[in-house]
Formats: C-alpha cells, sequence, structure tokens
C-alpha cells in the first residue's frame, strides 16, 4: 500500500520555484505540490503553464501554510520573518532558500527549535557542508569564504554604487569586501547567499570571514571554503554553472533544494 504524500506548499515561483515544481511534476519527488504562493501572481501563472502532470493552487500565504505539512521558502530574504513566524504559529516544517533571511531571525530558529519544528536550509551554491557539520562537533575553529564573480553578477549592487564603483571599470581581481557574514549579506543581498549559509552550518555569523572578489577573467561564479579544526583543515571549491531557467542564478542552488526535499518526505539521510 503507497504511503501517503506529504503536502507541499511553496513560496516563490520564480526560478528556483520552477525547477522544484517540474521535478514534482516529472515524478522525482514523492510529495504533493498542494499550493503555492507569489507576490506576482503571473510568476505562478508562468510556472504553472509549465507543468503536465500536476495542477497546484494558488493560495494566499496565510491558508498555503495552514494546508500544508511542509513549506518551501524561495522567495526572497525580506519575507523570511513573517513566513517564518507563521510556520511556527502553525506548526510547521520549514525550508528556506533564502539564508540571508533565516541568519537575520535567530530568535525565531530558537523558537522554532523550542516548538520542535524542523527548520531545514539546502547548502545551495556550495560543497563541503558535510564536512563542516562534523567539524563542528567539536573544536572547529575558522571558517572562511572566498567568493569570485565576474563583473555582470555585480550590476545593480547598490553598496558598491555607493562606493562609486563601477563595475564595467574592473579589469583585474579587485576585492570588494572584506569582513564577516554580516556586512556581506547586508552589502549584497543577493550576491552572497553562500555566505549566510556556512554561518549558520558553522562558526556563525559574526566569525565566518568572507572576502569578496570582482573576477574580469571569469564568467561563472566560484565559492572557495576554507575549514580550520581539531580534525585538521579542509578546501572545498565550487564553479558553479548557471540555471537553464535563470542566468542569474546557480543551478546548483536549485539542485539541491530538489534533493533536500527528497532526503526530508522520504527520510534518506546519507552523509548528513
Amino acid at each position: 500500500m503507497e504511503s501517503k504524500k506529504k503536502k507541499l506548499g511553496m513560496i516563490g515561483c520564480g526560478s528556483i520555484g520552477t525547477e522544484i515544481a517540474q521535478a514534482i511534476d516529472r515524478g522525482d519527488i514523492h510529495v504533493t505540490l498542494y499550493a503555492c504562493y507569489d507576490i506576482d501572481r503571473a510568476k505562478f501563472d508562468a510556472m504553472a503553464s509549465k507543468l503536465k502532470n500536476i495542477r497546484p493552487l494558488f493560495l494566499p500565504l496565510e491558508e498555503l501554510v495552514k494546508n500544508c505539512d511542509l513549506v518551501v521558502e524561495c522567495a526572497h530574504k525580506d519575507s523570511v520573518q513573517r513566513i517564518f513566524q507563521l510556520a511556527i504559529d502553525n506548526f510547521r516544517d520549514i525550508m528556506f532558500l533564502s539564508a540571508g533571511g533565516v541568519m537575520e531571525n535567530t530568535a525565531l530558529i530558537e523558537e522554532a527549535k523550542a516548538k520542535m519544528i524542523n527548520v531545514y536550509v539546502p547548502s545551495g551554491a556550495v560543497v563541503g557542508l558535510d564536512g563542516l557539520d562534523a567539524a563542528k562537533y567539536q573544536g572547529l575553529h575558522k571558517v572562511t569564504l572566498i567568493t569570485r564573480k565576474p563583473p555582470k553578477a555585480f550590476k545593480g549592487v547598490q553598496s558598491l554604487k555607493d562606493r562609486g564603483i563601477d563595475v564595467d571599470l574592473i579589469k583585474t581581481e579587485t576585492v570588494v569586501y572584506e569582513g564577516n557574514a554580516i556586512g556581506a549579506v547586508k552589502e549584497f543581498p543577493q550576491n552572497i547567499n553562500v555566505a549566510a549559509t556556512l554561518s549558520l552550518a558553522g562558526v556563525g555569523p559574526e566569525n565566518t570571514h568572507v572576502r569578496i572578489v570582482v573576477d574580469p577573467f571569469i564568467s561563472n561564479n566560484i565559492h572557495e571554503i576554507l575549514v580550520e579544526g581539531d580534525f585538521g583543515r579542509f578546501r572545498a571549491i565550487t564553479e558553479n554553472l548557471p540555471s537553464p531557467n535563470n542566468p542569474k542564478t546557480s543551478y546548483l542552488t536549485s539542485l539541491s533544494a530538489i534533493v533536500m526535499i527528497k532526503k526530508i518526505v522520504e527520510s534518506i539521510h546519507i552523509g548528513t
């Protein structure tokens, strides 16, 4: 007898949400995409037009959270606080793609723990979080992230504009940020979600060191993680290709979200 599928509610119907919905539509994940919500209804309609086998409902945010077993956020970090509180109030497990928003709401993390609500954050655009998690168990000393992106990835970044930096004029490797994860997420909210993910998994946002480099000699985003602890040290480098649905999103981010949902609903835990 087939087990009853969990009802998934998805908030955000952009490129990542579309990848998740298509994976469910193909039958790759044993879950029912019950309902979706996006502040822009047109994004939901565009996503739904690509689905062949499933027809999720479009529900208001509050109704979605109330009626689903697992809530998946793939919207924007500024929406995390409201979604997080709704999930807690309704005792719903939740998965966040906007790690920066989770990092900024640590009090809600503690509230969720106290109420035994599961909070998930996939690895996103990097590899190596399994090793970081193991090192954290005892004697994790230092975590450093070095992110390199081509100039086009930084177009429109307000913090660079405020400093008079025109990325189109950068002709050599240029460090545009050096500091902790808190400052990185604040100055580059659309570019450095990886820093938030690392800080949540490791030594915290204040102690996670971040260097952001504009590199005109590369075409893809490159993330290098350096970890030191009682175990020794390791380095993990990820060079990302863009998502087929959105060149600004790393394909690995969508894939990590899909695989984490599979693990949650299918109770698969290998190397995590």
